[in-house]
């Protein structure tokens, strides 16, 4: 991998997803027992673990359907079908065409808006708002769930939800049942989600600290809707680039040593492999052997000291001088990888190491799977896959010449042992310049007779870093890269996360340092932390005023009549369907959205509503809305990775 943070290579993307389709509309009258407020993703591994693993793995990008054959329920299906089973009557049927419903930018057009009929106005030869009429006089709602529709400008839908409805949800996101039951749609089926994967040749930098707050947070939004997401860590410990590492270390150290020799062509010259070098000279083999033991876990079991002390390898042959400074390297780099993940908060279940597909023969054996299926074929002393048979450009070699087998091939070998230990899905992230790798690894995949879809490709463009309004140059082999932990010490892990999750994956980032260094309500991470700790501070006082925080009651909610307190309530019973639509789209920057939203909601019911005041039945409704707004606010938070503060300094 380069400087980019991420690993050569692609897969097909998944197709996308359809709507979630609708359960009975009577499943929306159901009522949740109470059970107090649970925090989401708690209750969702609950959930995984009594329900277990189906057998049988979808052989679909996504699943929309619970396991049980139940279907999803969420408002925008009520709204969805609706409109389709209306719109059928005019002979309008298309299976593959959404009904997409967006919350409007101004409140005063209601909840939920379609265009559905200015997209299929001219197909059915009607004018688009006279077509949007039409829906709307026909389309039939329970008044509690949809209280009212209207047409807008040149044919928007714009729908209103019943306040019934909204209290209904928001009881049953405070006990974790009904609306949160209802997207946990995986079944338990087995996901693995790989990122960051970065080479083991220096310090992670600001790209892979992207990497990382995307896939963490996907791992945590499939697992919240039901799913058993597997983080993963590929470490290429087997290329070249360790290879060179190892004899730029070298290097470095026969400088210190007074025995210089000539650096390596592209060698790596940053820094970090001076300061390895330095810290070399005062290390005897006891020393060098005692820094492997911080690897005590299962994934880590292969990482393990050289043999001797470093001026003993200078006088080894060079092959093997260089295999001993490359498997120092490779261990110090891996220590200070696992730390920054660690300290930004990124859990990995697996480590996967490269080595190991060579040495238990499993690119030999996925090579013979390829030769058996009749994709690979021998030219000019090399063997080569047909990837044009599978859309790819020209045809890829997988053995050279001299034997060697490639990198593409040992990454067909790493995907294909994926499918072989159980996922039933696999998603990568990877970086912007890899998109020549998507046919030839789909076609492989297929050649291998895994099933279509089965390998799902997100691409993460680049992070354009930004101070003082210059963009900073990355380069890791000259030294000069933005490196997490200096990111981390600058403005934060939880800062960095958070703006990283700003933007779509797929999007430009131009991350601004200036920015995320303020302590005000225009760092967008500072702006939602503090809604929340504001939540906790009005609690605290009304406790301690003799007010008892009492779980939501519906009879107390539906007493609300201020704008800001229904405004609050709507974007709090929002949740459910954020987080299905951030996991099944793929699009984690969602939850900040949201995030950011019902923050701003927050705000306004806080300037605008006195929540402690004499009236003892608004007081109680006041007091109950914020504990669901910190409990939703948290739980955001918790899926994004970020801390939700109780207090900041002397803010209330």
């Amino acid at each position: 991998m380069g400087a980019a943070g991420f690993r050569r290579r692609r897969g097909p993307r998944a197709a996308a997803a359809r709507p979630p389709v609708l359960l009975a509309r009577a499943a929306l009258e159901r009522r949740a027992p109470p059970r107090g407020g649970r925090g989401l993703l708690r209750a969702a591994g609950r959930a995984r673990a009594a329900a277990g693993s189906p057998a049988g793995p979808p052989r679909g990008a996504r699943r929309d359907a619970a396991a049980d054959g139940r279907r999803v329920v969420t408002i925008q299906d009520v709204i969805r079908a609706e409109l389709q089973r209306r719109l059928e009557e005019y002979g309008f049927f298309d299976e593959d065409a959404a009904v997409e419903l967006e919350k409007p930018r101004d409140p005063a057009h209601g909840d939920l808006s379609t265009n559905v009929a200015m997209t299929t106005a001219k197909r059915l030869g009607r004018k688009p708002r006279d077509l949007a009429g039409e829906l709307a006089a026909k389309l039939q709602f329970d008044r509690d769930v949809v209280a009212s529709v209207e047409i807008a400008g040149p044919g928007f839908i714009n729908f209103r939800i019943g306040r019934p409805h909204q209290v209904a949800r928001l009881l049953d996101l405070w006990r974790g049942e009904g609306a949160i039951q209802d997207i946990r749609v995986g079944g338990g089926h087995r996901i693995n989600v790989e990122f960051i994967s970065a080479n083991p040749t220096g310090p992670l930098n600001v790209v892979s600290a992207r990497a990382g707050a995307f896939g963490n947070t996907l791992v945590r939004l499939l697992n919240a809707i039901g799913y058993d997401a597997h983080a993963e860590y590929y470490v290429n410990d087997a290329g070249r680039q360790v290879h060179l590492l190892g004899r730029s270390l070298r290097a470095r150290f026969s400088e210190l040593t007074g025995r210089p020799e000539a650096f390596p062509e592209d060698g790596y010259k940053g820094q970090y492999v001076a300061k390895m070098a330095e810290e070399l000279l005062d290390l005897d083999s006891a020393a060098i052997q005692s820094q492997a033991g911080v690897f005590n876990d299962e994934s880590f079991q292969r990482v393990t000291a050289p043999e001797g002390d470093a001026r003993a390898w200078l006088e080894l042959p060079p092959d093997e001088s260089a295999r001993r400074f490359s498997k120092y390297a490779l261990m110090k780099i891996l220590t200070w990888q696992r730390q920054t993940c660690r300290r930004f908060g990124l859990r990995f279940n697996t480590w996967y190491f490269e080595s190991e597909l060579h040495e238990t023969g499993r690119v030999e054996r996925a090579l013979e799977q390829l030769r058996k299926s009749g994709s690979v074929y021998e030219q000019e002393g090399a063997l080569w896959f047909r990837s044009t048979d599978y859309g790819d450009e020209k045809d890829r070699v997988v053995v050279r010449s001299g034997g060697e087998p490639t990198y593409f091939l040992a990454d067909v070998a790493y995907h294909f042992h994926k499918f072989q230990r159980g996922f039933e899905h696999a998603i990568d992230f990877l970086g912007p310049d890899h998109h020549g790798h998507i046919p030839r690894m789909q076609g492989a995949m297929r050649a291998l007779g895994v099933p279509d879809g089965w390998l799902e490709v997100q691409i993460l463009q680049q992070v354009n870093f930004v101070e003082n309004g210059r963009p900073i140059d990355m380069s890791k082999r000259e030294g000069q890269f933005v490196t997490m932990d200096a990111l981390g010490d600058d403005v934060g892990a939880d800062v960095a996360k958070y703006i990283f999750l700003t933007r779509r994956p797929n999007s430009h980032l131009d991350f601004d340092l200036d920015l995320a260094r303020e302590q005000s309500n225009e760092n967008p991470v500072y702006y939602v932390k503090y809604a929340h700790a504001r939540i906790c501070a009005v609690l605290r006082k009304a406790e301690a005023a003799g007010w008892p925080l009492q779980a939501p009651v519906a009879a107390d909610l539906a007493g609300l009549q201020h704008d800001a307190e229904w405004n609050l309530m709507r974007e709090i019973v929002r949740l459910p369907e954020v987080i299905l639509g951030a996991a099944e789209s793929r699009e984690p920057h969602r939850l900040t959205a949201y995030a950011a939203d019902l923050a701003g909601c927050f705000h306004q019911f806080y300037h605008q509503c006195v929540i402690v005041g004499e009236d003892r039945e608004v007081t109680r409704a006041r007091l109950q809305l914020s504990l669901a707004a910190r409990k939703v606010l948290r739980d955001v938070l918790e899926l994004i990775g970020v801390e939700a503060p109780e207090q900041m300094g002397d803010k209330e």
